[in-house]
């Protein structure tokens, strides 16, 4: 396994979103690599980053934006003082076969970075725009975990990129009409939550992307540090829980919508993974969640 590679742990939603801080133990991050892109905004202080071949230094407010497979690391501004930053983690396969006039927004990406277009956003364009707020908004959001958090942090995300690719555009970058190429594999994550009512198997997945059994199970556990079999319970789970959460669809609807052969496979997964029952999770879920009120805060972004 390459030594710059990281296993993500964006598998089961496409994204996530988070705050950090430089006193954390695992920070300085070592230069490294992954499947997926990433998005660093410092909220205070600062941080020098390495991405790909090139050391740049991020002040308070402005924000870098790392695609897939290149290789970047973070260390301590120029003065060692505490920083806090946001970061956000996105399978960019979520920009995949959008409706719309333009080649797909992944391709663009890529090929801004192939052009060598610039990948930091300094805090005043991002105040601008609102990126600012768009990106406190998208990790809010993901702590809170309220009724529909995926589908607004998609909405986010969106409006994020688009605005960054308008600004290159705006400078004289022209999409080309093609869709950069891309290992089958690395693709697998947004096909299987598409698929996943269906009864997916891996013989099929392996042969999707053309590999045999054997290399196909060693190459995707060293890219997503899973196995695919993990990798399916794991997202069959967490849409069960879904339903569990934020609906009263009973077992029997819940298991033929998450490609369950019945309810009894389902409820053996369930307590296999999260040691309690459907039942004693959305009890539980109801109880902690029932009339607190626990939405985003709303924010006056004027």
């Amino acid at each position: 396994m390459d030594k710059y590679s990281r296993p993500g742990n964006i598998l089961l939603t496409s994204f996530e979103c988070d705050l950090f801080t430089t006193d954390h133990p695992d920070f300085p991050v070592p230069e490294h690599w992954h499947y997926f892109a990433e998005i660093i905004r410092v909220r205070s202080g600062s941080l020098k980053i390495l991405h790909g071949t090139k050391t740049v230094l991020l002040n308070e407010g402005d924000a870098a934006f790392f695609n897939p497979l290149v290789h970047h690391a973070l260390n301590y501004g120029d003065d060692g003082s505490t920083a806090v930053y946001e970061v956000i983690r996105l399978d960019m396969e979520l920009f995949g076969n959008l409706p719309s006039y333009t080649p797909d927004m992944r391709g663009m990406m890529l090929e801004a970075e192939r052009r060598g277009l610039p990948m930091v956003m300094r805090a005043r364009d991002l105040r601008e725009y609102h990126t600012d707020f768009m990106i406190d908004q998208c990790v809010e959001e993901y702590r809170v975990q309220a009724y529909g958090y995926d589908l607004r942090i998609r909405s986010l995300l969106y409006l994020i990129f688009t605005t960054v690719i308008r600004r290159w555009i705006a400078g004289g970058f022209i999409p080309q009409v093609y869709q950069s190429p891309i290992d089958p594999i690395y693709t697998l994550p947004s096909y299987i939550t598409r698929h996943i009512e269906e009864p997916l198997k891996v013989e099929d997945l392996a042969a999707f992307c053309g590999l045999s059994y054997p290399w196909f199970a060693r190459k995707f556990h060293q890219i997503y540090g899973v196995s695919c079999k993990e990798y399916i319970e794991k997202v069959r789970i967490r849409r069960v829980e879904h339903y569990l959460q934020y609906t009263d669809c009973d077992l029997n609807y819940i298991s033929s919508h998450t490609g369950y052969a019945d309810c009894s496979h389902l409820v053996r997964d369930f307590r296999k993974l999260r040691n309690t029952t459907p039942g004693q999770f959305r009890q539980a879920y109801r109880a902690k969640n029932q009339g607190t009120g626990s939405f985003p805060k709303p924010i006056d972004i004027y």
